[in-house]
C-alpha cells in the first residue's frame, strides 16, 4: 500500500478547476502537518448510523452526511462506511436501488477521502478544496443493487503535493467499496486540491479578470425555473426540484441541453457557491447521457470518468453536449465557447430486483 508523501514541485501551482495558474505561493518539500489523531482508538469502527462530523466533510446539513467517522485501516489506509438512513431524499429519487446512484457513491467515496485527511494526515480545515478529476465504476451493479447492507469504503492516499502555505496543490487517492463479505462493488480513483480559505476571493478575482463572482444564495430568490425543463421521468428522476437539464434538443447528431439546476436544492448547493459545483455538473451530464437512451428509468449509470478545467461560472450559459460512443456517452459542458468539464458516462440496463442475489 502506497504511504501519503509530500513532494517538491517547481511549477507554479495549478488554479483549482479553472487551467489557469493561481496567485503566487511557491511549492515546497516541506513535510506535512503533524496528524492529529481525533479518535481514542483510531483502528476501531464507529458504531453503525454514525455519521462523521459536518465540518470534516464541508457540508452545512446533516442530510448531506453519508459516511461515518473514518478509522485507520491495520494494514494502512483508512476505512469509513456509509451511512445511508435519514439521508436527502435527493438520493432516493430513482426508480431503482439508491445505492446504484452515482452521485451518491461519487459523494460518499469524497466525504470518507476528506475527512481522513483532516482527521489523520493534518490537513486544515480552513481549506477550499476542488475536484480536479473523478473515476468512479460500479464493479458489481448486480449485487449492489441487492446489497441490503451499508458499504465499507477503503481510502488509499497516494500523493500529497504542498504549497508553502502548506495547502494542497493535489491530492490523489483511490478508493473501493466492499460489501460484508469483503468482495469489491465500487472502485474510485480521484484527484482534488485546495486553498486557503482566506486566498479563495483572491483567486476568484483572478481568474475572473477582477469582476466579483454572484453566488447561489443572491441568484435564487430570482430564479424561474425553466418551461422547457426535462421531464422528471425522461432523466431517470421523479420531483422536478432535481432536474438540472432544459432545452434537450438534437444539433448537428449531437445531443444539447442547458445547464439548469434548481439553486434551492440544498442536495445540489449545500451551502453558497459562487460556481457550479463538480456534483451539479455530474448530475446534469448524467441526465443528458440517459435522456438519450429509449427507457431512461430501465438504466443506470455504472462508471463516471471527469475532469474540470475550469470554473463553471454562475452568471453565463452553460451548454451540455453528448455524444454517443460504443460504449461511454461522452459529455462536455462548455461555456463561452470554453469546455469547463469533460466527462464520460457508461450507461448500463438496471439489474434486475433480484441480481446479484446468487453465491458469493
Amino acid at each position: 500500500m502506497t504511504a501519503l508523501t509530500t513532494e517538491t514541485a517547481t511549477t507554479a501551482p495549478a488554479a483549482p478547476d479553472t487551467g489557469a495558474t493561481a496567485p503566487a505561493a511557491p511549492d515546497t518539500g516541506a513535510t506535512a502537518p503533524a496528524a492529529p489523531d481525533t479518535g481514542a482508538t483510531a483502528t476501531v469502527t464507529p458504531p453503525p448510523g454514525t455519521r462523521v462530523r459536518r465540518d470534516l466533510v464541508h457540508r452545512a446539513h446533516e442530510q448531506e452526511i453519508l459516511v461515518s467517522p473514518p478509522w485507520r485501516e491495520p494494514g494502512g489506509g483508512y476505512g469509513s462506511r456509509t451511512v445511508t438512513s435519514g439521508i436527502s431524499d435527493y438520493y432516493r429519487d430513482h426508480p431503482g436501488p439508491h445505492r446504484l446512484d452515482a452521485l451518491l457513491l461519487i459523494e460518499a467515496c469524497r466525504q470518507a477521502a476528506l475527512s481522513a485527511a483532516h482527521a489523520f494526515e493534518g490537513l486544515s480545515e480552513n481549506i477550499a478544496f476542488f475536484f480536479n478529476s473523478i473515476d468512479m465504476e460500479i464493479t458489481d451493479p448486480g449485487r449492489l443493487a441487492a446489497a441490503d447492507e451499508e458499504l465499507t469504503i477503503r481510502s488509499e492516499f497516494e500523493r500529497l503535493r504542498l504549497r508553502g502555505d502548506g495547502s494542497p496543490k493535489q491530492i490523489t487517492y483511490t478508493q473501493y467499496g466492499t460489501d460484508t463479505s469483503g468482495r469489491k462493488l465500487v472502485r474510485t480513483s480521484m484527484a482534488v486540491q485546495g486553498l486557503p480559505k482566506d486566498r479563495y476571493p483572491e483567486l476568484r478575482a483572478y481568474q475572473r479578470g477582477g469582476s466579483p463572482a454572484p453566488t447561489t444564495a443572491a441568484l435564487r430568490s430570482g430564479q424561474v425555473r425553466r418551461a422547457d425543463l426535462s421531464a422528471p421521468g425522461s432523466v431517470a428522476r421523479t420531483r422536478a426540484e432535481n432536474v438540472a437539464i432544459a432545452g434537450v434538443r438534437s444539433e448537428a447528431g449531437v445531443r444539447v441541453a442547458d445547464l439548469a439546476p434548481d439553486l434551492a436544492n440544498a442536495s445540489l448547493f449545500d451551502h453558497d457557491y459562487d460556481h457550479y459545483p463538480a456534483m451539479v455538473l455530474i448530475e446534469a451530464g448524467r441526465q443528458l447521457a440517459l435522456s438519450g437512451t429509449d427507457r431512461p428509468a430501465g438504466h443506470v449509470v455504472t462508471a463516471v470518468r471527469a475532469t474540470f478545467e475550469h470554473f463553471a461560472e454562475l452568471d453565463a450559459p452553460i451548454r451540455l453536449e453528448a455524444r454517443q460512443g460504443e460504449r461511454w456517452v461522452d459529455v462536455h459542458c462548455v461555456q463561452d465557447g470554453l469546455v469547463v468539464t469533460r466527462m464520460a458516462f457508461a450507461l448500463s440496463p438496471a439489474p434486475a430486483p433480484d441480481a446479484g442475489a446468487g453465491e458469493a
